[in-house]
């Protein structure tokens, strides 16, 4: 089958005809003359194409940034939303699916605004509700400054919105979470925990992280050496990677956040231990877990909608859930069965969690629990432990080695998700019993929308500013 030729092909021709991208961008303009009734009738072979030949066209992009949604977009599965020299120049994407080489001779690659530098890629990144920004944290020059953390416009828009400069720290992110209504953004460097206004920039607070009730650095001041503990001053060796210099999880950075759905709570907990607490987020206060009612944890942690429960990890990979108002008890608690647990989502009513992490042989695996409350008390009980089919980038499971920061666990429209990537071997992408939805080759991080409804991500191709940003759309997935 040759697209070239003049010959119109029909719709069961191109159903019937190679997975391609070709093949796909013939079908589309069938699918937006289809019924609802003919479009149900194919969506299931459309499904069981491979996601990465889905990518959505240009027309239903601004459709769906519009807002208007129609059916048959959901039958796209991916969008190259741009690259990291999109970011740098702090505009719209260029030829977003030009590949490396075309796009670099279409570009001007020496060209800086002087706003970022994502010369060595990224370390963190995450989206706003409806996918019009994506905030991105840069890997760090560790002999020159930290990774610039910034909000980039995937449409055209309002330029880049710096919400750290690299050039006032020396670190850089490794999760970066984003508020349910898109308003505020939070991450942690250099053993500080920040929040900012997401459509601003503007800082709305900064804690130290091992003792975040001892009171704010003051919003819009510079990180100077006196806020930092002592064993945070100066970047130890024993904290890189050989490797890639990158910051190991006894490092710095090692925080995860959860936020409620009205998104005025925020859960934030230490990989390294303690503290655990729940914050206040327009001005930071500890609610729970502060010197008087300390949490005996560590992150990750995890939310309900409401706010009211809170889980975290203790004890190796045992998960507790605990009422999360100021003083609240231990609800209930339960073994994983994990060796350890990277990441925690928890359903929007609290019924059940996803932990993921390696298990006994460093492979990568997900248990399942539920929670429940009755007159008698709570119970949280290890439903399952899945694994997935197959490993990061499609290959076969194998040990994991040091992949502590690219974890993430969702609950999402169709459940709870996990996804894990390993440098220089892809990513997979998995549901709580162990189906995978997605592999890719090169991926390597990666976050999910606040509305779980896309997942986006960093490709690693040479590891520097040509490096692309995708989403992949999890309704499409199959």
């Amino acid at each position: 089958m040759s697209f070239g030729d003049p010959k119109p092909w029909t719709l069961e021709e191109l159903l019937e005809g190679p997975r391609s991208r070709a093949a796909w961008r013939e079908l589309c303009p069938f699918l937006e003359g289809l019924s609802a009734e003919e479009l149900a009738a194919v969506t299931p072979r459309l499904r069981a194409w491979p996601p990465e030949v889905r990518t959505m066209p240009d027309a239903w992009w601004a459709s769906t940034l519009a807002g208007d949604i129609r059916p048959y977009h959901r039958l796209a599965a991916t969008r190259r939303l741009g690259r990291l020299h999109d970011v740098e120049c702090g505009r719209a994407p260029a030829f977003p699916e030009a590949d490396a080489d075309s796009y670099a001779e279409e570009n001007d690659h020496d060209h800086l605004n002087g706003e970022a530098s994502f010369f060595y890629s990224a370390t963190a990144v995450a989206a706003l509700p409806g996918l019009r920004r994506v905030v991105l944290g840069a890997t760090a020059e560790w002999h020159h400054n930290g990774g610039d953390i910034v909000g980039w416009s995937t449409v055209d828009g309002p330029p880049l919105i710096t919400y750290l400069d690299g050039a006032d720290y020396h670190d850089n992110p490794f999760a970066i979470e984003v508020s349910p209504d898109g308003g505020v953004v939070a991450t942690s460097v250099e053993g500080r925990w920040f929040a900012w206004s997401a459509a601003t920039g503007e800082r709305l607070w900064t804690l130290d992280s091992r003792r975040p009730w001892s009171g704010q650095i003051a919003p819009g001041s510079e990180i100077e050496e006196d806020d930092l503990d002592e064993d945070d001053a100066d970047l130890e060796e024993d904290d890189l990677d050989e490797d890639d210099g990158e910051v190991e999880p006894d490092g710095r950075g090692s925080t995860r956040f959860s936020f409620s759905g009205d998104g005025r709570l925020l859960a934030a907990g230490r990989y390294t231990g303690g503290p655990v607490v729940v914050l206040d987020v327009p001005t930071g206060k500890v609610l729970a877990g502060g010197p008087d009612d300390a949490i005996d944890g560590r992150g990750p942690v995890a939310l309900d909608r409401s706010g009211r429960l809170l889980a975290y990890v203790r004890d190796g990979a045992r998960v507790v859930v605990r009422d999360a108002t100021s003083g609240g008890a231990v609800l209930a608690e339960a073994d994983t069965g994990l060796a350890d647990v990277i990441d925690l989502a928890m359903a929007p009513d609290g019924g059940q969690l996803l932990a993921v992490g390696p298990d006994g042989d460093d492979l990568p695996a997900a248990c399942r629990l539920t929670f429940d409350t009755t007159p008698a008390g709570a119970s949280l009980e290890p439903v399952t432990v899945a694994r997935p089919a197959q490993g990061p980038g499609g290959k076969d499971l194998a040990p994991l080695g040091e992949s502590w920061a690219s974890w993430r666990a969702a609950w999402t429209g169709r459940g709870p998700l996990a996804h894990l990537s390993v440098q220089r071997r892809g990513g997979v992408l998995f549901d709580g019993d162990g189906r995978v939805l997605l592999t890719e080759p090169s991926i390597r991080i990666v976050s999910f929308t606040p509305d779980g409804h896309a997942l986006v991500g960093v490709t690693s191709l040479e590891e520097d500013n040509l490096d692309p940003i995708d989403v992949w759309f999890l309704d499409a997935l199959e």
